[in-house]
């Protein structure tokens, strides 16, 4: 009996704080899903012939489902309660990888992939926003999003270069059965949570209804910015390093060191970010990362790679931190409409990226050159500003 139980009892006294159970879930789930993130890619571009627009594609067709189910979603949350809709959404990513796994077997687990990937999400990411918008303390939230952001990039430091080496030795079914098992291990912290429960009580139409608020344009604006900026950076780049002919274990390397760099400027950065400097910093990070894509956009080699991505991730840093903070504290002060601001944010954001990603496949067809987007990022930076006191420009 005493074996049976001293497990449970070890974890429960590791993991005591709501705080330590959320980030320790978070960091083993990046664990895994840092492994295949860089690489997810690059296997679904191999896998439909080398097609930047149909890889492109099937990702729009994730989002598109997901901004369009993500209100049903929200009612199973307020059901299940945001831990367990959490846990539950473990089941759906493991599914989804199972079904990557087996792509050249069965065609029709392309449609299957796209629908459990969705799925998963829906369940995951509004749960992951309210819990961690509700027990972040207002005085405190920026150096809370600086600890949750290093909680979640600890792991991935590790890894895209342990992803990378699995992947050169044992190939893609030994990166999927690895990241599977982690995946697997990182919804046992959330066994140990209490039950969170949620009010959701929009309608679908009451839900799209708040998109098209005339007092949400500007904070719109800067979610839209910040998810297709963020698309291309997690989507495009890796493919771009994988045509220039960088090996799977360099952009490994690439992307850990990157990772390692911004890090020394997180904790930082959350600690600004409690202060009234947090609109100031927000702003001169849009202007640099704007800057960081740029040099993107000239990348030729594997070093220049290397050095281009770790400006990016430095100056990406400087504004996202502040983006955050200042994204989880509009949540926050939604009081109990905190999950309808939420699922507003997820429509928002999904819903655009659906139509951006599909315009870029479009534009591939005629100009099938990655880098394109780089440019568009660049532009795209700097609507992070539209979160915070847009900077006052005076002319004499």
């Amino acid at each position: 009996m005493f074996f049976h139980f001293f497990p449970i009892h070890f974890f429960r006294h590791l993991l005591k704080t709501e705080a330590s159970q959320f980030f320790t879930s978070i960091a083993i789930r990046n664990l895994a899903l840092g492994m295949i993130l860089i690489f997810e890619p690059i296997y679904l571009y191999l896998y439909f012939g080398k097609s930047l627009s149909l890889t492109v594609l099937f990702f729009a067709a994730v989002f598109g489902l997901y901004g369009l189910l993500v209100v049903f979603g929200a009612r199973i949350m307020a059901k299940t309660g945001l831990r367990k809709s959490m846990l539950i959404s473990h089941f759906f990513f493991f599914s989804y990888y199972l079904c990557l796994f087996f792509f050249n077997q069965f065609f029709l687990l392309t449609a299957l992939a796209i629908i459990l990937k969705a799925v998963g999400m829906i369940l995951f990411w509004p749960a992951f926003h309210i819990d961690f918008a509700l027990f972040s303390k207002k005085e405190h939230r920026g150096r809370q999003v600086g600890k949750l952001s290093i909680a979640g990039s600890i792991p991935i430091i590790i890894s895209p270069i342990l992803g990378g080496w699995i992947l050169t030795m044992f190939g893609y079914p030994g990166l999927f059965t690895t990241v599977l098992i982690v995946l697997f291990a990182s919804a046992i912290p959330l066994f140990l949570s209490k039950k969170k429960r949620v009010i959701y009580t929009d309608s679908f139409i009451e839900a799209w209804q708040r998109v098209f608020k005339k007092e949400n344009r500007q904070t719109s604006l800067a979610f839209i910015s910040s998810a297709l900026e963020g698309a291309i950076n997690c989507y495009l780049w890796p493919l771009f390093m994988f045509i220039l002919a960088i090996s799977y274990a360099a952009m490994g390397g690439i992307t850990s060191f990157a990772l390692v760099a911004s890090l020394i400027f997180t904790l930082y950065m959350g600690k600004i970010s409690d202060t009234k400097e947090r609109n100031w910093v927000l702003n001169i990070g849009a202007v640099w990362t704007s800057i960081a894509w740029i040099i993107k956009y000239f990348v030729t080699t594997s070093f220049d790679a290397f050095l281009a991505h770790t400006l990016y991730r430095i100056c990406r840093t400087s504004s996202g931190i502040p983006f955050q903070t200042i994204f989880y504290e509009k949540t926050a002060q939604r009081g109990h409409e905190a999950d309808e601001f939420i699922i507003y944010y997820e429509i928002v954001i999904n819903i655009s990226k659906f139509f951006f990603l599909a315009g870029l496949a479009g534009i591939f067809l005629i100009f099938p050159y990655v880098n394109i987007a780089f440019l568009i990022a660049a532009v795209l930076s700097l609507g992070f500003m539209f979160l915070g006191k847009l900077p006052k420009f005076k002319f004499k």
